[in-house]
């Protein structure tokens, strides 16, 4: 019998599924509430549920629910991805909600059943059924669990906004001027895995699995997980929450000021906005000065790209830092190895 649907497209789906459903939302961590049918059934006899997206699930953790719709492509289309189906795009806004928001998990570039990167869209960011690389880009997270807690909807507004000046080059600089927090305080750091959403889906929500303060190393290590994933999806207006009021060195430049920071941040984003860091964390280091500073080094795979079909530039790279005493960045520098 003739299939009447596209065999390596359905495989290719099928894989990347498999992807997000065990990596992103592995059942250690959610709930399966639903999930669609596949093509190949639908050809045979429709379900009318499968005009859900493809997956609900539901965090063991908090008990937040949402919908998640998987997609992958291995390249653009005149120069854009096509995120949802026609049919997607207008059915979709009835389903998507507070208590349920609906997500589009995807992946790019690579092989379905490990793409090289993947992006967690929320559905209202989809303007239109195609979006550019860059767009898609801005919602990158790490290829990893990504844990959920309570959705902050005054966060969510304010991202909003932030997220249009971005894309319309009307940046804001935060106050470089912070007030100086106790050093053993908890400064419940968002944990970027993918979250999260990542980069900006971490202003969406809240992560946290502990309530107890994490040690100095610890904590580091989360802020450098944050400080890359907010670099690799090319959100420079983090930057300065990342940065000590008194950095004395910022890759060779010498007691830059803060738009001096910020210019070598946006020039080497522009020239390769595709990137990930591949930290090996056996190799992270972490020394306390008789100042209070930190200092901190660590070994990192580095990929880059200008373009999402380009091959990457790989570099083996060792990274000198040293944080202040309020774990924020005073010092970095790069060795390669």
């Amino acid at each position: 019998m003739k299939k009447n649907y596209d065999e390596n497209s359905w495989t290719k789906g099928e894989q990347f599924e498999n992807f997000v459903q065990n990596i992103i939302f592995p059942e250690s961590h959610y709930e399966l509430l639903h999930k669609t049918n596949d093509y190949k059934q639908n050809t045979e006899r429709y379900v009318q549920s499968s005009l859900k997206p493809d997956f609900q699930f539901k965090s063991k953790v908090t008990g937040k629910k949402l919908y998640v719709e998987a997609k992958f492509r291995s390249k653009t289309f005149q120069s854009k991805y096509d995120v949802l189906s026609q049919q997607q795009f207008k059915s979709f806004p009835e389903l998507n909600s507070d208590d349920s928001p609906i997500f589009i998990a995807f992946g790019y570039g690579g092989k379905a059943n490990n793409p090289d990167f993947i992006s967690l869209i929320p559905f209202e960011e989809a303007k239109e059924r195609s979006l550019s690389p860059e767009k898609v880009h801005a919602f990158n997270i790490t290829k990893e669990l990504f844990p959920i807690s309570e959705i902050k909807q005054k966060f969510k507004e304010d991202k909003k906004a932030e997220y249009q000046e971005k894309f319309e080059g009307k940046i804001k600089i935060p106050s470089f001027k912070e007030t100086k927090k106790p050093k053993n305080t908890d400064p419940k750091i968002l944990i970027a895995a993918c979250i999260g959403v990542v980069a900006i889906l971490l202003s969406f929500y809240a992560f946290s699995f502990s309530t107890e303060p994490l040690a100095a190393e610890d904590q580091l290590k989360e802020i450098v997980k944050d400080y890359c994933q907010s670099m690799n999806s090319n959100q420079i207006e983090k930057l300065p929450k990342f940065l000590s009021p008194n950095v004395i060195s910022w890759y060779g430049a010498t007691d830059p000021s803060l738009n001096e920071i910020l210019k070598i941040a946006k020039n080497h984003r522009g020239k390769y906005p595709f990137s990930s860091s591949e930290i090996d964390w056996d190799s992270f280091k972490v020394v306390e000065q008789e100042d209070g500073d930190y200092y901190v080094s660590y070994k990192m795979i580095y990929k880059s790209k200008k373009k999402i079909t380009d091959d990457y530039n790989v570099f083996n790279l060792k990274l000198v830092t040293y944080w202040d005493e309020n774990y924020k960045l005073k010092s970095i520098r790069e060795i390669r190895l």
